[in-house]
C-alpha cells in the first residue's frame, strides 16, 4: 500500500530458515563489496524464534547524561534513570562539552546493523520471531525489500548513540510492515542521513508497534524520545501503525535537496510526555489526515525557525476551505484527525503546497477511515503476530 505499492521482496527466489545469528547475517547478505551488500538475488529469510546477537562483554567509554538545559542536575527516582550520551566517536564528542563526563559500558555489536540486500523478504513466522540486541541497515542502492513480522529489541537499551533498530539510507522500494520496536538506544526507524542527497524514496511504514516503555529517559517519566527520524529525501507512507509511550520525535521529518513528500494517515499516537510529530526543511511536504492523538500534549510540534519549517496540511475540523484544496488536488475530501484531550495550541496548518504536491502522487495516497475508529483499529492490527 501507499508508496511502496509494487514492492515483492523476495518473491520468487529461494526460501531459507535462519535459526542463528551467523545464519541471519549470511542469508540477508551473502556477498558484499565496497560498497556494501552486492547480494541482488530474490531470497525470502523466514525467522521463527529470536535471534539474539548481544554479547556478554561490553565496551567502556566515556559519556554524560543527555542533556537537559530544563533541570541539568535531575534525578530519576528509581528504578526510572537518565539515559547515558555515549561519545564513541569523535564527531559525538560535542555533545557532552560542557556537562560533567564518565564513564559507561556498551555493547558494540548493536551499534552497527545487519546488511540486507536488494531483493529480499525477512519475515517472521507465527509471535515469536524477532532479532534481539542488533538493527537492520538497508544502504547504497538496495531496493525492492520487505521486513515484516519481527521484533527488533534491547539495542543498548538507555545509551544514545547505541545503535539503530532500522536504518534505511539509499534504498528504495521498502515496505516496514507489522513489526515491533523496543528498547533501543537511538532510533526505532531512521531513513537518509540529513544531507541534500540522501535518497531514500517509495518507502511504507504500516501497521508497526514502536513502543516507547523505557526506564532510561531525558525527563524521567519512562518515554523513549528518539522514535522515527525521517531524514532523507524521497516519498514516504505512514498508515496504521501504533506509537505510544513516546516524548518526541514521533516522527520528526527533515529533508534538504529534492524534499520529502509524507503522508502520515490512520496511525494511533497515545501516551506522550511531550510531541508527536514535528517537520523541517523547506522541501518537506507533509499530509496528516485520519490520526487519533490519545493523552498527547502537543501532538504536531510548533518550529522556533518558521522559514525553514517544512509545509504541512492537516486539520481536526473540516470546513469548505479544505474540502475544496483536498477535492481538487487528489479528488476526494481529506479526513479529520483527532486528539483527545484537544491541545492546548493547534498547531496544525493547511498549507497549499503540502496539498497541492500531493495531486501528481495521488494513486499512492491512502484514503483514510474515520479517525475515530482508529484506536480500536490500529492497536487489533498493528504489531508481530497479526499478519
Amino acid at each position: 500500500m501507499g508508496f511502496a505499492t509494487g514492492v515483492t521482496g523476495g518473491a520468487g527466489g529461494e526460501v531459507v530458515t535462519a535459526s542463528t545469528a551467523d545464519q541471519l547475517v549470511h542469508e540477508l547478505c551473502r556477498t558484499t563489496g565496497a560498497t556494501g551488500c552486492t547480494d541482488n538475488a530474490a531470497r525470502t529469510i523466514k525467522l521463527s524464534s529470536t535471534i539474539d546477537f548481544t554479547s556478554a562483554s561490553l565496551t567502556q567509554v566515556s559519556g554524560c547524561l543527555t542533556p537537559n538545559t530544563a533541570a541539568p542536575a535531575k534525578v530519576c527516582p528509581a528504578p526510572s534513570q537518565r539515559e547515558v550520551m555515549l561519545t564513541i566517536q569523535d564527531w559525538q564528542m560535542p555533545y557532552c562539552d560542557g556537562q560533567p563526563k564518565s564513564t559507561y559500558g556498551y555493547d558494540p555489536v548493536g551499534t552497527g546493523g545487519v546488511q540486507v540486500g536488494s531483493n529480499k523478504t525477512l519475515v517472521g513466522v507465527g509471535a515469536n520471531a524477532g532479532i534481539k540486541g542488533r538493527g537492520l541497515l538497508l544502504k547504497q542502492g538496495v531496493t525492492n525489500v520487505i521486513v515484516r513480522n519481527i521484533a527488533i529489541t534491547d539495542i543498548n537499551e538507555g545509551k544514545v548513540w547505541g545503535g539503530d533498530a532500522l536504518t534505511i539510507n539509499d534504498a528504495s522500494g521498502v515496505w516496514i510492515d507489522h513489526n515491533r520496536f523496543a528498547r533501543i538506544g537511538r532510533q526505532l526507524l531512521v531513513t537518509g542521513d540529513g544531507t541534500a542527497t540522501a535518497k531514500v524514496d517509495n518507502l511504507t511504514i504500516s501497521n508497526n508497534e514502536f513502543d516507547g516503555r523505557t526506564n532510561y529517559t531525558i525527563d524521567c517519566n519512562n518515554h523513549h524520545y528518539w522514535n522515527i527520524l525521517l531524514y532523507g529525501n524521497g516519498r514516504v507512507t505512514m498508515v496504521g501503525n501504533w506509537l505510544h509511550d513516546f516524548d518526541g520525535r514521533a516522527p520528526k521529518i527533515i529533508s534538504k535537496g529534492t524534499g520529502a513528500t509524507v503522508q502520515v494517515v490512520n496511525n494511533l499516537f497515545e501516551s506522550s510526555g511531550g510531541h508527536a510529530l514535528d517537520y523541517e526543511g523547506d522541501p518537506t511536504l507533509v499530509l496528516l489526515e485520519g490520526n487519533q492523538f490519545l493523552n498527547v500534549p502537543q501532538p504536531v510540534a510548533g518550529s522556533s525557525d518558521p522559514v525553514h519549517r517544512g509545509k504541512l496540511f492537516g486539520f481536526y475540523t473540516q470546513t469548505a476551505a479544505t474540502r475544496a484544496a483536498c477535492s481538487a488536488a487528489i479528488g476526494r475530501e481529506c479526513s479529520s484527525n483527532v486528539a483527545v484531550p484537544a491541545p492546548r495550541t493547534d498547531y496544525l496548518v493547511q498549507d497549499g503546497e503540502a496539498i497541492n504536491a500531493m495531486a501528481s502522487e495521488a494513486v499512492h495516497i491512502i484514503r483514510p477511515y474515520p479517525a475515530a475508529d482508529v484506536p480500536t483499529t490500529v492497536r487489533a492490527q498493528a504489531g508481530v503476530g497479526k499478519i
